[in-house]
């Protein structure tokens, strides 16, 4: 039995497990902490919020853009069929 503990495979095989062991357990930490960011963000409204409220104030721009051109677009065609 203390040939065993002598044995340079027993020490390497040995150091392999526990590396596994202890990546396996970081990356379910990891995980784990990765999975609860994500959810308290999503719960606060996080960067998603402030998005949709700059896409709002440009969509408002837009729209006013578009009315005007379109009134300009109006006021070009009752020219254009007023012409004999």
């Amino acid at each position: 039995m203390e040939y065993l503990f002598y044995s340079l495979w027993f020490w390497i095989g040995l150091i392999a497990v526990v590396a596994i062991i202890s990546g396996v357990i970081t990356n379910a930490v990891n995980k784990s902490n990765e999975t609860k960011r994500y959810v308290a963000d999503a719960a606060h409204g996080g960067s998603y919020k402030k998005l949709a409220e700059e896409s709002a104030a440009a969509n408002a721009r837009l729209l006013s853009t578009l009315s005007a051109v379109e009134g300009r677009l109006a006021s070009i065609e009752k020219t254009l069929t007023d012409i004999p």
